[in-house]
């Protein structure tokens, strides 16, 4: 422990920066793979890659396993408990903004675990510019096979994706299209296959005074076939809300932010695992947060975010029960190594490193999870 706090104590130290990495976003609450619709931070472009024009020049790595997309058969398996590894590079070129990151698996949208090959080795291009309206493109590509089975069955999957946005003031839009997702072959049969049709998350918000008011509206529908039955699973979702970020001082910031959010699952439910029937989930989520800057070296944040009011599952037998535990509360920090920023969370492991195994610790032997590295040029 006395180690630890002698290398934090030297650290080389020049200045805080507003843009971060995942573990910034789940401290403060927001979704790390899309980031924020009104906190400032890199994650946001891949939300609206238009708002690469003011978080550029930078590389980025996300610490973590190779194998995170591949346990469950989601493309979403990416967490605190168990990160992804991916990372890209941002550079500015004349009046355009440029950059190339890798390790981008998507994200779950019904696909279980049935054998397919999912989303892997993912690539993604941004381009960005400044015309009196800032805009910006993203386009995503994954491709995979697998010959080398047991069985003869030879397994594949190619995804392609576009993301579109522009930024005129206080305010913003995006359109993410998932143009194709589809996977062919599994170990059972050549003929199984899954297939996403084409999907999109379309959305805006606009900053009025203090507060940021957004909304969005995600749809998606794919088609699974296993042994000739092919079963559509659709899901869709609204939300509406407002976040507010307020300035107590230079050095320390509250953010709150609360939306409505309401979903319909068709076949699936939320995490993608497979339902017959109708599925509803309607809830207020809302966020309290903070961040402070503790010393010229070092930021630490936190959030406790819960349903209120309203939070309910729908089943697919029409009964409503109540979204249990909905409460949790995230903690992080940022150590400034000058233009080097290390972002982690705090307190999410014991002794031995095992993430998760005990909650309400704060383990200064493994002082920082769910790393992400940033240099800042």
């Amino acid at each position: 422990m006395k180690r630890n706090v002698l290398v934090i104590a030297g650290l080389a130290v020049l200045s805080t920066s507003a843009h971060a990495t995942k573990s910034r976003m789940e401290a403060l609450g927001q979704s790390s793979t899309r980031g924020s619709e009104y906190i400032s931070d890199s994650r946001n472009i891949f939300r609206n890659p238009a708002l690469l024009n003011s978080t550029k020049n930078y590389i980025v790595t996300e610490w973590g396993t190779t194998t995170a997309a591949q346990v469950t058969g989601n493309t979403s398996d990416d967490s605190a408990t168990a990160p992804r590894a991916e990372g890209g590079f941002f550079r500015e070129m004349g009046s355009f903004n440029y950059g190339l990151y890798l390790g981008n698996d998507g994200e779950n949208n019904g696909r279980t675990q049935s054998g397919f090959l999912t989303q892997d080795n993912g690539l993604d291009l941004f381009l960005s510019g400044d015309m009196g309206v800032q805009w910006g493109a993203k386009l995503h590509y994954a491709n995979s096979k697998d010959e080398a089975t047991a069985t003869p069955i030879t397994k594949k999957n190619t995804a392609f994706g576009l993301g579109l946005g522009v930024v005129a003031g206080e305010a913003e839009g995006y359109l993410n299209l998932d143009l194709s997702d589809k996977s062919e072959g599994n170990t059972a049969l050549a003929a199984n296959q899954y297939k996403l049709k084409p999907s999109y998350l379309v959305g805006g918000s606009y900053k009025w005074s203090s507060v940021t008011f957004f909304a969005s509206y995600e749809a998606t529908k794919a088609d699974s076939t296993i042994a000739a039955v092919t079963t559509t699973k659709k899901s869709s979702e609204i939300s509406v809300g407002a976040g507010r970020i307020h300035e107590i001082n230079p050095t320390a910031r509250v953010i709150t932010d609360a939306h409505v959010s309401i979903a319909t699952y068709d076949n699936r439910l939320a995490d993608g695992s497979t339902a017959t029937g109708k599925t509803k989930v309607n809830k207020i989520p809302v966020t309290l947060g903070f961040e402070a800057d503790a010393a010229s070296w070092l930021v630490v944040r936190g959030n406790v975010h819960q349903n209120v009011i309203l939070g309910e599952t729908k089943n697919t037998a029409g009964k409503k029960v109540t979204n249990a535990n909905s409460t949790t509360v995230d903690a992080g920090a940022t150590l400034n190594f000058g233009k080097l920023k290390v972002d982690g969370s705090v307190g999410t492991t014991d002794s031995t490193g095992t993430a998760g195994t005990k909650s309400g610790v704060l383990s200064t032997s493994n002082l920082m999870t769910r790393v992400g590295v940033s240099y800042w040029f």
